[in-house]
């Protein structure tokens, strides 16, 4: 199927069984690895996604009857960019919604619009079935436009806001022109059209343009969060060697990290203590792991310091705060 073909799944084509599961295949190439829970069953469950590509960017629009998303992954899906980090750009279409990352959760109205990081675990909800349309950019083309880009991270765009409402209204024309005139041969034009959109919402606070090259510390800072992500099991992830795999000195990666007011060691302890978390709130039941095993799973080789440490972040000791998630459930 050529690159910039509308490519097309449907849950009506497989069997009621398989349609969570074929979804989640579908929509991990497309976004990032997830997982699907149908909220009423998978024999009610019904969803469809269109994607195509438009030069640099992937242009997706999903509808889903109510469910619950869930991403543990610390890289896109290969479509439209493989081996590529990717941010999206989402835009509520129809229904309502909720987006989550580990420090911002977004409700999302028709017309919203937040930023999401698809090299980041995330979460997405809806009780009423919801439509979205995704805007799915390469890291390196969000640094272009915005000297932070981790700070767009979350934003939530309200569609009051008359900007965010031409933004949304540009990209779902857009939509509506790809789909009734799918080989026409303009569309190559709608790729510049969106980056313009995408500008506006970068621009900080809606007013100071702060388009840059992203400098030097946030490159760095960019490969080394990516880095310790993907490496978190590694208990011998030092920051030593978390800035020689980078390429730069440990002392050229403190100076990068400075302005996110966290050390590199402390960046490295927050995220193990993140991901262990996650991973107790979703291993409670007959068959829980063991603390000491989802522990060892993030990198700590001492059961006494991850108690510690872990008591220190959230306030209670790892059993607890599974039996608190377990019972919140």
């Amino acid at each position: 199927m050529a690159q910039n073909a509308w490519q097309e799944f449907s849950t009506d084509s497989v069997s009621t069984q398989a349609r969570a599961a074929r979804w989640a295949e579908f929509g991990s190439e497309t976004l990032s690895e997830m997982t699907v829970s149908p909220l009423h069953g998978n024999d009610k469950f019904c969803a469809r996604i269109r994607r195509r590509n438009l030069g640099d960017v992937g242009f997706v629009s999903m509808e889903s009857s109510p469910a619950l998303a869930r991403s543990s992954a610390v890289r896109s899906g290969n479509w439209s960019g493989p081996g590529v980090d990717h941010m999206a750009l989402t835009i509520a279409d129809r229904g309502s919604s909720r987006l989550s990352q580990a420090n911002w959760t977004a409700k999302l109205q028709v017309g919203d619009i937040v930023l999401r990081d698809l090299s980041q675990p995330w979460e997405s909800y809806s009780d009423t079935g919801m439509g979205l349309i995704m805007i799915k950019v390469p890291y390196t083309l969000v640094a272009r436009h915005h000297g932070d880009p981790e700070r767009l991270v979350g934003r939530h765009l309200p569609v009051s806001d008359p900007r965010v409402a031409f933004a949304s209204t540009v990209i779902r024309a857009s939509r509506e022109a790809l789909q009734s005139s799918p080989e026409a041969d303009w569309h190559d034009h709608l790729s510049d059209v969106l980056t313009g959109v995408f500008r506006l919402i970068c621009h900080d606070d809606f007013g100071h343009d702060v388009v840059a090259e992203a400098g030097a510390a946030i490159n760095v800072r960019r490969m080394a969060t990516t880095f310790i992500a993907r490496n978190l099991a590694d208990p011998e992830l030092t920051v030593s060697k978390v800035a020689g795999c980078v390429g730069v000195s440990a002392r050229h990666m403190q100076r990068a990290f400075m302005e996110s007011g966290q050390t590199p060691r402390q960046y490295i302890l927050d995220q193990r203590l993140i991901e262990a978390a996650r991973l107790l709130a979703r291993s409670g039941g007959v068959k829980a792991d063991r603390v000491i095993d989802i522990a060892f799973s993030v990198g700590f080789n001492d059961a006494s310091h991850f108690t510690r440490a872990f008591v220190q972040k959230f306030g209670c000791s790892p059993s607890t705060y599974r039996h608190a998630q377990s019972v919140g459930h």
